[in-house]
């Protein structure tokens, strides 16, 4: 409920502008149209009491959010206290009504029949005190007489069809233009999924970032009515789950982000809205780690982000002349997977005198193309690869494992002269000389080095940088999944640490295969070639 002076206040505008008046004139009007000012105001008061989506007067940040419409997925990833849930509830109540603005975006989405709309939040208490009431007007439904002062009109509630829980809205019916009823669900995400399956939605409202599978089950409800999904939130939870998907663009995510310096001080009404003596004393009040999320809505790199990089070392296929830089070596490292797990194969440029890297190239191999080695081993036989150092983890040993035969990984491509390293790569020797397997070394250096700069990733490795900026480790030091880019990534990290990384010569590929055919013509009899290139003669 919106308190009566602010409405006053309100009214008053409204009056003036309907009528061309400028408030510091009013003092110039006789006692009789005074008069008749002050009744105006009253009646656009009383009106707007019970009416707020009518008189909704927009920030330019927020017709920005409503033109956004033709997407599936939008979102709000914004600073604090600049009106992102007042943003998603007025278009939750305008196409509950059927009501849009004459102002409403061409972009905007409109929809022409009846809605049923699920709204939630973080918990029961959040949902009363910020959705429930900027919808219905109150944080408890037993309070009638505030019912209806939010952004949907008294009018439009259907109050025999609510359904409460103590101060809590479960649901309510609401009129629609079009003269049949929409339907308004609140939810929290602390119920059990289970529980929001089995009913279809047209529009799916989140305030604040839901839980992965709450999130997940609520957007299936939308599946068959082609419906959209609305996010607001302060990315305060860091650079995982949903706002990735935002912050990333991933197909279908489309959001705009806004921060103090998009808002002005003073709102569409003329009243003070977020005064910089505000923001100043705010800033002052918000820990360290949480200020860019709360003054930009940038994602807060906090407690469990293992890579906490704003600006990644990228470079562009073309930015570094290889071939042509002296002492520049090469490796080639693998994580292998079975069908349910990606195999990735990854090229990694070294400087050792400079202990500079760039990951310059991976390639995924996903699902039954990966049942078949041959998939990726025709990568590793390119002539511009062929003959680079391959390292590779310990299960390549495993016999019969990812080759559908009884050879290992690692015997399969000795089959082939790969150039493949004769052990499983390893983290190098600490100050006592012991070696070990531990996950966590290599990531620390990968860690230090993207902060320093001196570890470069290929913009095409987009899949690589997906994992790395969504990657997080639990209280018990436990990584997130998945991982399997990082891993191939460590993996030839691993290798330029550990001197398996070779000198690249800078030859052309028609040089390299020219040099890889003269090898194989050495052979001048069957018997001296590799078993797999003998020609097959029973005669024999």
């Amino acid at each position: 409920m919106i308190d009566p002076g602010v409405l006053m206040r309100r009214a008053v505008r409204v009056a003036c502008d309907d009528n061309g008046l400028a408030p510091d004139n009013l003092g110039i009007l006789n006692s009789e149209a005074k008069t008749r000012f002050q009744d105006l105001c009253y009646a656009i008061q009383d009106d707007m009491r019970y009416n707020q989506l009518k008189y909704f007067r927009p920030f330019d940040h927020q017709i920005k959010f409503f033109a956004t419409g033709t997407s599936d997925r939008r979102g709000i990833l914004a600073a604090n206290r600049i009106g992102k849930t007042v943003s998603t509830c007025y278009e939750t109540a305008c196409h509950l009504t059927g009501r849009y603005p004459t102002w409403w975006p061409e972009q905007a989405r409109r929809f022409n029949k009846p809605v049923t709309v699920m709204v939630a939040g973080e918990g029961w208490s959040q949902v009363a005190m910020v959705l429930q009431n900027e919808l219905l007007g109150t944080q408890d439904i037993k309070i009638a007489d505030s019912i209806g002062t939010g952004m949907i009109p008294r009018e439009c509630i259907k109050f025999e069809t609510m359904r409460n829980d103590g101060a809590n809205c479960l649901g309510v019916e609401i009129r629609h233009a079009s003269g049949e009823n929409s339907y308004l669900v609140f939810a929290n995400y602390t119920q059990e999924v289970r529980q929001m399956q089995g009913f279809k939605l047209t529009l799916a409202v989140f305030d604040e970032q839901p839980p992965d599978d709450f999130f997940s089950e609520i957007v299936t409800r939308t599946a068959t009515t082609q419906g959209q999904v609305l996010c607001s939130f302060t990315p305060l939870k860091g650079l995982n789950g949903l706002v990735s998907k935002f912050w990333n663009h991933e197909e279908g995510y489309n959001h705009i982000r806004v921060s103090w310096d998009d808002v002005p001080e003073y709102d569409p009404w003329g009243e003070p809205f977020l005064l910089n003596s505000t923001r100043e004393q705010l800033e002052r009040d918000y820990l360290p780690h949480e200020r860019d999320a709360r003054r930009n809505g940038v994602p807060v790199m906090g407690k469990g982000a293992v890579f906490q990089i704003r600006t990644w070392p990228t470079y562009k296929t073309g930015d570094f002349d290889f071939r042509n830089t002296t002492g520049i070596h090469r490796v080639i490292a693998l994580d292998l997977g079975l069908v349910n797990d990606k195999t990735v194969i990854s090229l990694m440029y070294y400087h050792p005198n400079e202990q500079e890297a760039w990951l310059h190239q991976q390639i995924v191999v996903k699902g039954t193309e990966e049942a078949n080695p041959m998939n990726y081993i025709n990568h590793l036989m390119r002539p511009e690869v062929f003959g680079t150092p391959i390292v590779l983890p310990a299960d390549a040993n495993t016999q019969g494992r990812y080759t559908m035969s009884a050879d290992s990984i690692r015997e399969l491509f000795e089959r082939y002269e790969l150039n493949v390293h004769p052990d499983a790569i390893r983290n190098p020797p600490d100050g006592e000389g012991r070696r070990t397997n531990h996950k966590s070394y290599g990531i620390n250096v990968m860690r230090q080095m993207l902060e320093l700069g001196t570890l470069h990733v290929n913009e095409n490795c987009v899949e690589f940088l997906r994992e790395a900026q969504n990657y997080y480790a639990d209280e018990h030091g436990r990584f997130s999944d998945p991982d399997d880019c990082i891993d191939s990534a460590r993996y030839a990290l691993l290798g330029c640490l550990n001197g398996i990384s070779e000198p690249f010569d800078g030859r052309s590929p028609k040089q390299r295969f020219r040099a890889a055919r003269n090898q194989y013509a050495k052979y001048d009899n069957e018997q001296a070639k590799p078993e797999w290139k003998r020609s097959h003669n029973p005669a024999g």
